[in-house]
């Protein structure tokens, strides 16, 4: 995982965010950026029980790699009944994950941008790769700009979410923010039996704002309109923070569709 977007707010300007949630400063003022193109997110249903997951998990990083990791993003939500742990088996589910899951009964699944979820159809590993294509073809309709700051000796972790339009759109906007961790190491289901020192990857933790996220607004919206959130957690003390990482995706509350995604390592 890279960073995809800027690190604009500084730890002296940071210390003026409070851990309590900014509402949302729906000003329409000006702000002159050109976008980084659209980034996809792919969201992989997995289980530590499922024995046909890591190789799911590994078609999906080699068509990232093939793309390239500025263009796509990787997020692995642990939900559906093999994600359930047992014994020394580790626990990432999350109410969150449990919700974007919905009514599935089986894993490995994927959505690309959502959509796959949002309409009641679940995707294999083998069949993302034109999805995927067809939304990196897309024109990109927000820039997400993200600060971030972490203080590690509080474990304190702030979050600034700076939304841009790029284009004139009409729908009813949602943001979402989401803490991810790397290179967790435990046990994992396989062919032939349990890799006790299988490694997770890009492993979803929480959303700092809940599973569908805030509204930011509803109709149309112009070239340079600029919607900011800020928001501020105590970064879980089992957490590797240098492995940590925190995502941010605009969607469309009338269909679900992820619009632009955006992500920042916190160190």
């Amino acid at each position: 995982m890279r960073k995809l977007s800027f690190i604009l707010v500084t730890a002296a300007m940071m210390l003026f965010v409070s851990c309590d949630k900014i509402d949302i400063d729906n000003t329409h003022k000006p702000f002159n950026v050109s976008g980084h193109g659209k980034t996809v997110l792919i969201k992989d249903f997995t289980g530590v029980r499922c024995v046909n997951c890591p190789a799911a998990a590994e078609a999906a990083h080699e068509l990232q790699h093939n793309l390239g990791e500025d263009n796509v993003i990787l997020m692995s939500v642990h939900a559906g009944p093999l994600a359930q742990p047992v014994g020394q088996f580790p626990d990432f589910t999350t109410p969150e994950g449990i919700e974007w899951y919905k009514d599935n009964s089986s894993n490995p699944l994927f959505s690309v941008d959502h959509v796959a979820l949002t309409d009641g159809h679940t995707l294999y590993v083998d069949q993302i790769d034109t999805p995927v294509a067809d939304a990196l073809a897309e024109e990109q309709s927000f820039e997400i700009l993200q600060g971030v700051y972490f203080d590690e000796e509080t474990r304190q972790l702030n979050l600034e979410v700076d939304v841009v339009a790029t284009a004139e759109v009409v729908g009813n906007f949602y943001v979402t923010a989401c803490l991810l961790e790397d290179s967790i190491v435990g046990r994992q289901v396989v062919p032939g039996g349990i890799d006790t020192a299988y490694v997770f990857r890009n492993v979803f933790r929480r959303t700092l704002n809940g599973a569908s996220g805030d509204s930011f607004w509803e109709g149309p919206v112009y070239v340079n309109d600029e919607y900011i959130y800020n928001y501020c957690i105590e970064l879980d003390p089992f957490y590797n923070a240098d492995q940590c990482y925190l995502m941010s995706y605009i969607y469309d509350k009338t269909d679900g569709k992820i619009l632009q995604t955006a992500i920042n390592k916190i160190k």
